[in-house]
């Protein structure tokens, strides 16, 4: 019969949650950069073509996309206090739940 593995450490630590949170970060400050520059082209075709409707939809799509970029990092961060927070009142309970119970339990 084969024997039971037993990590020695977590598979996911607090570094490797902070780096793939930082990763996400990153990327949604590129994106929200894309999408202002794609905005400020849309604008400029506006500047020649005030009729040009198909513009003026994509600008504005283009901000949406510019907020939501926003939005994500701000959920980041927030769980991130969130799990420090957890962290900081698990040390005085019992610390038999893992951490993804812990994330679970915050994105709820």
């Amino acid at each position: 019969m084969p024997s039971k593995y037993i990590l020695k450490n977590p598979p996911i630590d607090r570094n490797r949650i902070q780096k793939v949170c930082k990763k996400v970060m990153d990327e949604a400050n590129d994106d929200r950069k894309l999408a202002l520059d794609t905005h400020r082209f849309f604008r400029q075709m506006l500047d020649d073509n005030p009729q040009d409707a198909t513009a003026k939809n994509l600008m504005v799509d283009c901000l949406k996309l510019a907020q939501t970029s926003k939005v994500s990092i701000l959920k980041v961060v927030d769980l991130l206090i969130k799990l420090d927070t957890a962290q900081f009142k698990g040390t005085d309970k019992a610390e038999s739940d893992s951490l993804y119970s812990q994330l679970d339990n915050l994105t709820d």
